[in-house]
This record gives C-alpha cells, structure tokens and sequence, in this order.
C-alpha cells in the first residue's frame, strides 16, 4: 500500500504546478506580444509604403539610414540594400553637409527646401520634414520629404514672367520718346527732300537719314512688339496660308536649309497683326537657321488644341481653344541658362554686331500682345522647338485691298492733335503740302474747345494717344460725345496696356504708328476720308 503524502509534500508539489503554470502564462503572454508586435510592424510598414512621400529613419548618433519606404526608395532610385546603411548625406541635402539641424543644433523640428541627389547623379529638388523620435530607447530621425520639381519650375515661370513684365515697362518707355524722336528727324528729312532733286548736292545725305531713321523706327518696333505695343491692323487670319507664304519666301533665300510642312486641316482662325505674326516667324527661321551654319531641316506644324486652365495658368491667359504653331531645328540646340534668358532685350549669343538681341524679344512680345504666349525647348547638339499659342477666333478672313503708293492729296480740315512740338511742327507742314486745311490743338483739352466751337468745320482729327493731363482715350470719347460722326485718325509712337487696340474697338476709324512719312500719312487720311 502506497504512503500517503504529507502536507508539506502536496503544497511543494502545488507549488511546482504554480510555477509551471506561471512560466507557461509568462510563455504565452510573450508570444502573443511578439505576435501583436510583428502585426503592428507589418501594419506600419503597409501605410509608410502606401504614403507618397518619401520616408527614411536615421540613426541619429550616426546618421546612418536604418529604414526606407517604398517612395523614398523610388525617389532615390537604388534598392533598399544599398539605401540601408549609408549616411543621409549620401542622398538627402548631399549639397549642404554640415551641421544637423536636430542632432547637432537641437532644433524640435526641421522644415526646409534641400536637394535629394539621386542614385544616378540627378538633383531633385524636395521639401522635407526631420523630427526625433524614439524606438526601444534610442534616438532616431523621421525625415519625410516631397519632391517639388514642378513648384520650383511654376516659381520660376512666374519670375522670368514678372521679370519680362518690367523690362516691357522700360523698353516700351524708351521706344515712345525714341519714335517721337525719329519722327522730327524723317519729317525734316522728308520735307527737305521734296523741294531738291538727285542732283543736288545734299540729297544723298538726306536720303542716308532717311534710311538710317527707317533702321532706327525698326530697332523701335522691336521693343514695342517686346513692350507689348499694340496690334494695330488686327483681322481674322488663316495661320496656314499666312505661314505658307512666309515660309516660301524665307525658303527661296536659304537653299541649304530644307523645309517640312505639317499643317493642321480647317485650322482654327486667330484674329491678328499679321505683319507682327510675320515677324514672329521671320526671327524664328532666322534664329534657326543661325543655329544650322551648314545647313539642316526646319519643321514648321499647325495643329488645333485645348488648354486647360492648369496649363494656361503661368501664362495668365484664358483657358479656350488655341492653335499652336511650333518652329523645330536641327541645329545646335541651347542650354538651360541660354533658353532662360533667350526672349530677354538686347540678350544675344552672336558676336559683337552679328546681331541687335531683340528678334525673339519681340517675338515674346508679339505673342504675349495677342493674348499667347511662346515656349522653348532645346538640348545642346539636339536642336530647338520654339512653340507659340494663339487664342482661336469665330471671324471669318477678309481679303485686303492694296492702296497706292503715291501722296495723295485732299482739301478738307484736318485737326492736329499732339503735345510734342517737333510732331506739331512736322505734322502741319505734311498736311499743309497734301493740300489740306490744318487747325492745331496741342493738347486734349485744346481739341476739345475747338470741336465744340466749330464741330461741323473739321472733318478729321488726327489724335495722338499718350498726353499729359488728357489722354488720347478720354479726348477721343469727349470728342464723340460732341460729333458722334466726326473721322478720327489715332497716332501713336507707343501704345499702353493694349489702348489703342481698344480706341479702336470703340469706333475710332484707323491708326497710324509713329514715325510715319508723308506717303503713308497721305494714304491713311484718303483710306478713311474716303469711306462712306
């Protein structure tokens, strides 16, 4: 018969199960938190790698990379191995080695733009976050960062468009006094021509002031065209039939450039200067084919598009229907700094009087006056695409009619409007040879009183735009409140925030740009006198 335990033997073996027990509680309660802990890790790597920033965590004592998510390895554009273990200078903020903002200076956080130096040598541009943390009672970084390629590429948009806003200003101010100007000098010039022959000893000089005054009111259309100046002879115009001329024109004189043609079928219509659109492509295919010396192929396209307003919204314009017009080489192609500065005045890479530096200067005027606006892309040794866009339009095209090209001659009154004596003076002697009656008021207010005390002895007013005290807008609308049906004629040398264009819109019946001679002016008065 088997002993019976002893009370001290069963409460030593209860107390061996307990322990047992325990062991197997404590066993199990690890498990479970190894378990919860391996979920919870396998759950945070699941949100880290769905996150689109990029995140790493760093070693904060040796700002070595323990961790990396999915973007921020896509980012760097290297596996997660080789990211692991490498210092955060490797690849984040590689330019500005220094002092660590949280570890080195005990800043709480740090929020700054930096650059992320990809594994195949590339810059990007990001914008990171750095906080300390701990993890099992060490110190670590979170650095989250977000690439902002394209807000850098907007900001510098809005720069060079800013930046080309207030060299406008300036070019526009300086084209304005510069035409009046030229305009004393060819009027003096011209006056003097009509009264000596070839034979006399002075007419070449004064046919060579002539030519240089014309190379001079050229160099001032430029900066006008650049300054924004106006579109003074805008029609509905077919940019296939136009681009088609221009470009036969430019191809008979540049035998070894070829020419491709990809036009647009029923192109949308753009109202237009056309002249100033001609000019646009002239200074393109002259700048292309500069950059093929030896000759190569010129790709000019038309194609009907929609823009959006994300797209349109550097160039503050209206989102709508455009045609764009593209103007590719095969040249030489340009840098990043060249094409930042390539629309600037007076900016060239040609040598010293191999050209002025205002072609594509105005060419960005032009178009940004026609409510456009006008891109490049190059790559040095790949060649350049110079693209513009034009606002689409309902009107239909118009034919022109050509006018003579003698002085034509009238009788009636002509009222001279302009507060530059050399204009005045100039002025009243071309319409006085013309054969026409000539009133002068040297001012807006002048012309005024002088309309209201003899509204139905004028027939046609010539009125220049930018005056002191009034302008050419407000004369004009007191005038018609006057005689709704008097003629006026607007001159300008320099037009501001596109006014003439809307004088114009409002009834006034032509415009002629300073300098002008006596043969255009002639021309201009017959062309609106004549009307009925």
């Amino acid at each position: 018969m088997a002993k019976k335990p002893t009370y001290e033997e069963l409460e030593k073996k209860v107390r061996e199960l307990e322990k047992k027990a325990s062991k197997y509680k404590q066993e199990d309660a690890r498990k479970q938190a190894e378990e919860a802990l391996r979920e919870n890790g396998e759950r945070l790597n699941i949100i880290l790698d769905s996150i689109q920033a990029g995140i790493v965590i760093i070693d904060a004592e040796t700002h070595k990379i323990v961790d990396a998510n999915r973007a921020a390895i896509k980012m760097i554009g290297a596996p997660k191995e080789e990211i692991i273990g490498h210092v955060c200078h490797k690849y984040i903020c590689s330019a500005e080695k220094g002092a660590c903002p949280i570890t080195d200076l005990r800043q709480n956080i740090d929020n700054s733009e930096r650059i992320l130096l990809k594994a195949n040598g590339e810059e990007v541009p990001i914008l990171k976050t750095v906080t300390p943390m701990l993890l099992s009672g060490k110190e670590y970084l979170l650095d989250a960062f977000i690439d902002i390629s394209d807000k850098k590429k907007l900001e510098a948009q809005l720069i060079q468009a800013q930046k080309m806003e207030a060299i406008g200003t300036l070019a526009g101010g300086i084209a304005h006094d510069f035409n009046n100007l030229l305009m004393g000098i060819q009027g003096h010039a011209s006056l003097m021509l009509m009264d000596v022959d070839s034979i006399h000893p002075h007419y070449d000089r004064l046919t060579g002031i002539e030519e240089q005054v014309q190379k001079g009111a050229e160099l001032t259309r430029h900066l006008l065209s650049f300054a924004r100046g106006g579109k003074y002879e805008v029609n509905p115009t077919d940019l296939n039939e136009l681009i088609k001329k221009n470009s036969n024109m430019f191809g008979r004189t540049k035998k070894e450039i070829k020419i491709h043609r990809k036009y647009q079928k029923n192109v949308w219509k753009v109202e237009a200067d056309q002249g100033q659109i001609e000019q646009v492509l002239i200074n393109l295919y002259v700048n292309a084919c500069q950059a093929m010396p030896g000759g190569g192929d010129l790709y000019l396209q038309t194609e009907n598009v929609s823009l959006d307003e994300d797209y349109v919204r550097p160039y503050k314009i209206e989102p709508g229907r455009y045609v764009e017009i593209s103007v590719t080489d095969t040249g030489v192609g340009m840098d990043e700094e060249t094409q930042q500065r390539i629309f600037e005045p007076f900016f060239t890479t040609k040598e010293m009087g191999r050209g002025s530096g205002l072609g594509l200067a105005s060419a960005y005027g032009i178009i940004k006056n026609h409510d456009g606006f006008i891109n490049v892309y190059s790559r040095k040794g790949e060649g350049t695409t110079f693209t513009f866009y034009l606002p689409a339009s309902e009107k239909e095209v118009m034919e022109e009619n050509e006018l003579s090209g003698k002085i034509l001659e009238g009788s009636e009154t002509v009222l001279l409007v302009d507060d530059e004596s050399m204009i005045i003076d100039v002025g009243e002697q071309f319409l006085e040879k013309m054969g026409y009656t000539v009133l002068i008021a040297r001012g807006g207010k002048e012309a005024i009183e002088i309309c209201e005390k003899g509204k139905d002895k004028v027939d046609l007013i010539i009125l220049d735009m930018i005056m002191p005290d009034m302008g050419g807008g407000e004369t004009y609308d007191r005038i018609r409140e006057i005689n709704p049906d008097i003629k006026i004629l607007l001159s300008s040398g320099y037009n501001i925030d596109g006014q003439a264009t809307e004088i114009l819109e409002r009834g006034c019946n032509g415009f002629i740009h300073k300098p002008f001679d006596i043969k255009r002016l002639s021309r201009k008065l017959r062309e609106i006198l004549d009307k009925k």
